[in-house]
């Protein structure tokens, strides 16, 4: 059949082999050009990959020790803030004691200086920069998630006891105006800034009623500071936790 054909249909022939055996050429042309194309595109995403998780992990750290130093700061200003609440407690005690005891036994000066020590203040200013700033930039997921949990539980106690704090300033300033009928406070002022007493000292309490309101009013002062120490303590319990897990995840 073969010896039939024309040079015209031989010729066909002969392009259409050409042109399969082009085809599959360049098909396994294709492939291998695609192959090492995939290969390039993920060699570069894992090396992107790697980078972004190096310079993360680089971050973390330079953020760690920056969130430690805030949380140092805390620990000191909240050790001091503690020591100042207990002894201001110990104070209103016994200046509560001296009121309940029958006015003939009453010190002037000694009513002053502790109506002077329950407007004296020393509130917990919290350094907490770092964190902040890592929550509105996202930074935070630089961390794991238990170590997130951790600085979210500190910040969440950190509102607690600000907001402790200002309910205490809030009782004390209801007993400001009260207090001012009963006592001079040009002498409270100069006691306050240690200066000499240049002032009358005076106390006018007519009945029993007013000095009754004085006392409770007092009372709820130390009361709320009560609960103000309580989380300052939780404040300082939940650092000292943070503390040492940034230490140690980050040998610092």
């Amino acid at each position: 059949m073969e010896e039939n054909q024309t040079p015209e249909n031989r010729l066909d022939v002969s392009s259409i082999e050409l042109i399969s055996a082009l085809k599959k050429k360049n098909w396994k042309s294709y492939f291998k050009e695609f192959f090492m194309l995939f290969l390039a595109i993920s060699l570069g995403f894992f090396v992107e990959n790697q980078r972004e998780t190096y310079v993360e992990n680089k971050s973390a750290k330079v953020l760690a020790q920056s969130m430690l130093a805030d949380l140092e700061q805390d620990r000191e200003a909240l050790q001091e803030a503690i020591r100042f609440a207990q002894e201001k407690d110990q104070t209103m005690e016994d200046f509560l004691d001296m009121l309940h005891a029958p006015r003939a036994t009453w010190d002037t000066m000694a009513i002053y200086q502790g109506i002077t020590k329950v407007f004296t203040t020393f509130p917990f200013a919290p350094t907490d920069g770092t964190y902040s700033q890592m929550k509105s930039s996202g930074t935070l997921r630089y961390f794991d998630q238990e170590l997130v949990n951790q600085m979210n539980a500190y910040d969440n106690q950190l509102k607690k006891t600000v907001f402790r704090e200002e309910i205490v300033e809030k009782a004390e300033w209801e007993l400001v105006p009260f207090a001012a009928t009963i006592l001079n406070f040009e002498v409270t002022g100069e006691l306050r800034f240690d200066r000499p007493v240049t002032k009358t000292m005076y106390i006018k309490i007519p009945d029993q009623n007013t000095l009754e309101i004085f006392i409770n009013k007092i009372v709820t002062v130390r009361t709320m500071m009560g609960r103000s120490l309580q989380e300052y303590k939780v404040q300082l319990e939940i650092g000292e936790d943070l503390i040492e897990e940034i230490k140690k995840k980050y040998r610092l």
